[in-house]
């Protein structure tokens, strides 16, 4: 949403604890009036939609009017540290995201960081809604690992608490008048590379691939029309009283940011997204955790016929660093040697620690896997194959 501008220098900047993330503010002034791209941005002043309200239909959907859906809010500096979080919830709102960063500090650059992050993040949460934080992209500043290393170092991490919702990287139009285009001069398989980048980075730090805010139009003429990002959640923007077509690669929008927060709305208090699903599957989204296995053997090898064989390995969890998986079902899998198919051998529970060992007779040459079909939590994970020579 609209914000005020305040560059962040590492090393200057106050540290602040926002539920076990350590960010960086600066001194900062009184919220300023509404940024707009005709009065000209400062570094700092871009927000979540701001291609947006330039383009939407009169007519458009509105706060008053919201489409079906669970109800969401996003905020960034402008709305200050003191937002009414408990009457939003009263009044229905569910999720929220605040902006925490833009760019990134390198040699050259400046990033800037949301000196109301900490406040409005934890606000949120406080109020009993679904948090989450997000990163608006200059693709031309530096790296997409540099700005999602940025991004994370300032409150942009994830962690499974339940309640907080995978961070978004909000790649859009061009607002700032630096004499570069809509797609901030990058080619789209320039552009490609660098989400791709980012995404891959963020999924290194955190065990999440990052939510990808975003419009058609945009994503069509700056990627070329990629299709590979479609196993990132979706939000949508588009100010209108309709979603209307997805990017290529999603087959459906995750959220859809649907109209701007201005003084006519309820309140003044960033821009207005319902999520496509239900209470189950918001509660998902926020609180799915990666898995891996690590150490999966079979043996020994070789072995001979009818004697006994072991698939072992442990079960791993990532929730800001990965820790074995207690409790889980794990299923083990054969196939035969010159087949191509995968036959269910047993199943076996993980330890305290996420190990597993099962036994079995060995009969055949061929193939051993594991399997972990995922929980209420958890993503399910398919091990690699181990290749036992039975004699």
């Amino acid at each position: 949403m609209k914000r005020l501008t305040v560059p962040a220098c590492v090393g200057l900047a106050a540290a602040t604890a926002v539920s076990g993330v350590v960010i960086s503010g600066a001194a900062f002034a009184a919220p300023s009036p509404s940024p707009s791209p005709s009065a000209g941005l400062r570094p700092g002043d871009a927000y979540a939609g701001i291609g947006q309200a330039a383009t939407a239909p009169k007519g458009g959907a509105s706060a008053q009017a919201a489409p079906a859906g669970i109800r969401g809010v996003d905020v960034a500096s402008y709305q200050g540290p003191s937002i009414d979080w408990a009457k939003l919830y009263r009044d229905g709102i569910r999720f929220a995201f605040a902006k925490a960063t833009e760019g990134a500090t390198t040699r050259t650059e400046t990033g800037y960081v949301n000196p109301h992050f900490a406040a409005q993040y934890n606000g949120a949460r406080n109020a009993k809604m679904f948090r989450g934080a997000y990163h608006f992209a200059l693709p031309h500043k530096s790296t997409g690992a540099r700005q999602a290393d940025w991004f994370v170092d300032h409150g942009g991490g994830w962690r499974q608490d339940g309640w907080t919702l995978p961070g978004v990287l909000d790649i859009e139009n061009n607002p700032y008048n630096n004499g570069r285009d809509t797609c901030y001069g990058l080619k789209p398989g320039q552009m490609v590379s660098w989400i791709r980048a980012f995404s891959d980075r963020y999924f290194q730090r955190t065990g999440r691939r990052p939510v990808i805010y975003t419009n058609t139009a945009w994503w069509v003429k700056c990627t070329g029309g990629n299709a590979t990002f479609g196993s990132h959640p979706l939000w949508l923007a588009r100010y209108n009283t309709t979603p209307g077509a997805v990017p290529p690669g999603w087959r459906t929008h995750t959220m859809w940011q649907y109209a701007p927060g201005s003084p006519g709305n309820p309140y003044p208090t960033g821009n207005w997204s319902v999520f496509n699903g239900n209470w189950a599957a918001l509660q998902r989204l926020a609180a799915v955790a990666r898995t891996g296995f690590g150490g999966v053997n079979a043996g020994p090898e070789p072995v001979r016929r009818g004697r006994a064989l072991t698939v072992l390995g442990r079960l791993y969890a990532f929730n800001g660093g990965w820790k074995g998986l207690p409790g889980k079902r794990v299923n083990v899998y054969f196939r035969a040697k010159g087949s191509a198919k995968w036959v269910y051998a047993g199943a076996v529970n993980t330890d305290r620690y996420g190990n597993f060992r099962k036994r079995f007779k060995a009969k055949k040459d061929g193939s051993w896997r594991v399997t972990f079909p995922g929980a209420p939590r958890y993503f399910g994970t398919t091990s690699g194959a181990d290749y036992v020579d039975v004699r």
